[in-house]
């Protein structure tokens, strides 16, 4: 039997319909920051206008914010998380406006009744909060990525001593994915974090590459590195650069 929803209040407050807003698209990162952060302030809005006139807008964090859990292992490659962020404006192209709603007093019919509406305003401009073009938002973005990629912690209960293993070094695991090369052998899948990382500097030395290239110069399964393409970068269908791959935005470093 679903419960229909019961309205506390039949009329909406259209005091602020007047005032124009903003509707920001932030990383998912900072979003997370902010929700850490709820109730405090987290930084500063900077607009200026440039010499030809056009309006620039950064957001400077306040230092010594809350780090939420998922970002705590996030420079561990040595990144560390953007403080400025830049603001792309655009005009809102459809009428839009932000409806808020009041449950304050409801009590246990919070989840069945509508709380008291108001319009807090209407939205004037959209914008696109964009990181830092730099190589220490990189290594905090692929530091992120292998994080989340990671097994959460879990227990258990074994009834003998658990095997170690110690690191591989990496000129070993060349030399020994060669030799089995030479014999003759099924290609040798390599450590998913060490593949990720080699594809990362390759982009360094080109922007953009053909599967079959980064397949042959990694000596990879070709679906093994379409699956981290697909996770780091973008598919060109269109010319001029038509089948081939380069970093999406958010990891591209090409100054």
């Amino acid at each position: 039997l679903q419960m229909s929803r019961k309205r506390a209040h039949d009329e909406v407050d259209c005091e602020g319909a007047k005032k124009g807003v903003w509707l920001v698209k932030v990383p998912k990162y900072l979003s997370d920051i902010w929700e850490a952060n709820a109730g405090s302030d987290v930084g500063r809005l900077n607009v200026s206008a440039s010499s030809s006139g056009k309006t620039v807008v950064k957001l400077k964090t306040r230092p010594g914010l809350k780090m939420p859990e998922n970002l705590e292992g996030a420079t561990s490659k040595g990144g560390s998380i953007p403080n400025e962020h830049s603001f792309i404006l655009k005009d809102a192209d459809q009428p839009l406006v932000v409806l808020g709603e009041d449950k304050t007093g409801l009590n246990e019919d919070i989840n069945i009744r509508t709380g008291s509406l108001s319009l807090e305003g209407r939205i004037v401009k959209k914008a696109e909060c964009r990181p830092p073009d730099s190589r220490d938002y990189l290594k905090m973005k692929i530091g992120h990525i292998e994080k989340s990629g990671q097994p959460k912690r879990h227990i258990m209960i074994i009834d003998k001593a658990a095997v170690k293993y110690k690191p591989v070094n990496m000129y070993e695991e060349d030399k020994a994915r060669m030799k089995l090369k030479k014999e003759g052998m099924k290609t040798v899948r390599m450590d998913r974090d060490l593949l990720r990382q080699n594809i990362f500097m390759a982009f360094e030395q080109h922007e953009y590459y053909r599967l079959q290239d980064m397949q042959q110069k990694f000596n990879q399964p070709a679906s093994y590195v379409k699956e981290i393409l697909q996770e780091i970068a973008v598919y060109n269908s269109q010319p001029p650069h038509k089948t081939m791959w380069n970093l999406k935005p958010e990891y591209r470093n090409y100054s």
